[in-house]
Formats: C-alpha cells, structure tokens, sequence
C-alpha cells in the first residue's frame, strides 16, 4: 500500500529517532532507537550523523555515551528536522514546473499547493515537545 503524500524514510526516521530521544531520560544509543524503530542501525546512523552534525543532536563516545538532544525539545521544530534531511521547501504549484503546462485548468487544481502549505504549516509549528506531551492537533 502506498500514499499519495511522500516524506523520506530519512526524515521519518530522524523525527521518530528524535521524539524516542526527546523522551528518554538519558542519552541513548542508536542501537536502541534502531530497535525501538525496526530500522537499520546504519541507515540510522548516518541519519544521526547529519543532525548531529547540523547541531540538533549532540553525541557522546564511551561507555556512558550516545545521543541527547542539543537544544529543549520545546526548541527543535519539525521542520528544523527536516530542513537539515531535505534541504529548505518550497512550495510548488505543480510537479512538473520546468514545463509549459499543455491544459487549461491544473490537474490537482490548486490542492498540490494548498497540502504543501499545510504540511509546511504544521512542521515549523510543532516541536519535539509536542510531539512527546501527545499535542499534535
């Protein structure tokens, strides 16, 4: 089964990575978040490896090492995560835009653009911490 709305399996699991982080009580290993999450530890990693290096998420080595968030949860956006997989959005009228479109009327009829702004909308208004205290609506 597929969905007409596409986001990255990268980004899907930075922020599902980034809420297990956001609620734990200690820093946790990729290891774990790749267990919690069914995904690959090294697909997992190098996700890690980008947000830690954008400054989101710091990481420890050793023994009492692994992930923590570098900021509040109350500070990191969804759309800051991203932002940091992705690259800055843009919010498209149509999929095809480098053409000269042969029809009189848009074949999404203006809802291509409407769910971009929506779901751009909704990233950079909800942070981490209302993803973990169930504030999502």
């Amino acid at each position: 089964m597929s969905s007409f709305i596409h986001i990255s399996e990268a980004v899907s699991l930075a922020m599902h990575g980034m809420g297990i982080i956001a609620s734990s009580e200690s820093r946790i290993s990729v290891r774990e978040i790749a267990f919690r999450t069914k995904a690959s530890e090294a697909h997992l990693a190098k996700v890690f490896q980008r947000l830690v290096k954008s400054g989101l998420v710091k990481s420890t080595r050793g023994s009492k090492g692994g992930l923590e968030l570098a900021r509040s949860p109350s500070d990191i956006t969804l759309y800051e995560i991203y932002s940091v997989l992705e690259g800055p959005t843009e919010n498209l009228n149509c999929l095809m835009p480098d053409i000269q479109c042969p029809f009189k009327s848009c074949i999404f009829g203006g809802l291509l653009h409407k769910l971009n702004e929506e779901l751009i909308y909704h990233f950079k208004n909800h942070t981490l911490e209302d993803l973990i205290k169930g504030k999502m609506n």
